[in-house]
């Protein structure tokens, strides 16, 4: 008989790409229910997933108080074998009130605000709702440090991506594509780092830049301006926000995935999503020299750069340099173990079977 498992998310189910994946591998070893706001997209479904949706309307507090609610009600009234939880504000009730079953907590990201009181406090949040839970998941061993957390309750649960068939557009050319938000990120700096390379190379290879995702009024304002103000309107493209269904045809022509993190104490040991999608879609993934980004990126799949538009464009003349050593199997292969089949069935799966069988 399969052991009953609920996974909780604010994030209404199929949006959060990590616990989509979670469900769509446990599902064979697992009865999973998931708890989730319904936040008015589309909604996804998973044959052997029930989604239970909380309504979200109302002011902030209210919303808020109904999810606690919910949450609540769910954990004292259930009989599920685990419970697994993303970290949100008074998560540690979950624990409170789960009396003997066994619940994790999932840390995905530690503060990335900006503001060092901001920081802090969010970060001592995160460590102080630790402190409740026996039994951690993290998507970083740098985080783990970085939030002073106990490692003996740790288990590190990385991200990761599906490989992307049919996504071999050679290396010829330079098309360059981000995903992603534009919020702090200070990618303007990539378009200047672009135009001094076109500038110079223009002539000899042919160029394109594809940006897709959204920000504030101000960081989209300062995008658009700079390819403006450059004259590369004709071959940088900002898309705005779209979903990934909608730009897969872009992941299979481009052969340079842009992850472009300003390196900043609270960006270091923050794994980006996109480094896993871009080099396992066979795509040369040109980031910054964050600590996580230099544990994933190295020579045959990718280049590191500064967070300076110089240090973008020299990573573009190396890439120009080195585009025939490119291999597409060889970038995909270099970060096989992280598609989310071998995160869920080598990694996860084990670790929740082990918890069960503790039972």
């Amino acid at each position: 008989m399969k052991k009953k498992l609920l996974l909780i998310s604010p994030g209404q189910f199929g949006y959060l790409t990590d616990y989509y994946y979670y469900c769509k591998y446990l599902t064979q070893d697992f009865s999973i229910t998931f708890l989730c706001f319904d936040e008015g997209l589309k909604k996804k479904v998973l044959p052997g997933v029930r989604i239970k949706y909380v309504p979200l309307k109302g002011n902030r507090f209210l919303r808020y108080f109904r999810w606690l609610k919910y949450v609540i009600k769910e954990v004292i009234h259930s009989d599920y074998h685990i419970i697994f939880t993303y970290s949100f504000k008074f998560c540690f009730l979950v624990k409170l009130l789960s009396g003997n079953k066994t619940v994790i907590l999932d840390f995905r990201t530690g503060s990335v605000k900006e503001n060092p009181l901001v920081n802090w406090f969010q970060n001592w949040q995160l460590r102080f709702e630790s402190y409740f839970f026996d039994h951690i998941t993290i998507i970083s061993r740098g985080l783990i440090k970085h939030l002073a957390i106990n490692p003996s309750k740790c288990h590190y649960l990385p991200l990761g991506a599906e490989i992307l068939q049919d996504s071999n557009s050679g290396y010829d050319s330079i098309k360059l594509l981000y995903v992603g938000t534009l919020n702090h990120r200070k990618l303007h700096e990539t378009v200047i780092g672009f135009s001094k390379f076109y500038r110079k190379y223009n002539a000899k290879i042919e160029c394109f830049y594809n940006i897709f995702g959204f920000g504030s009024i101000q960081e989209e304002e300062l995008l658009r301006k700079t390819i403006q103000n450059l004259n590369l309107s004709e071959i940088v493209k900002f898309h705005g926000r779209k979903n990934f269904d909608e730009i897969l045809d872009y992941y299979r022509e481009s052969n340079i995935g842009v992850c472009y993190i300003p390196i900043t104490p609270y960006f270091n040991f923050q794994p980006p999503t996109k480094t896993f999608e871009y080099i396992l879609a066979g795509m040369v993934c040109i980031g910054t020299a964050t600590y996580e980004n230099s544990n994933l990126i190295n020579e045959d799949n990718g280049i590191l750069c500064q967070d300076t538009s110089d240090s973008f464009c020299d990573a573009l003349e190396k890439y120009y340099q080195n585009r025939s050593n490119y291999n597409h199997d060889s970038i995909v292969n270099s970060l096989d173990n992280y598609t989310w089949n071998k995160i869920v069935n080598k990694n996860l799966k084990p670790y929740l079977n082990a918890l069960v069988s503790d039972v």
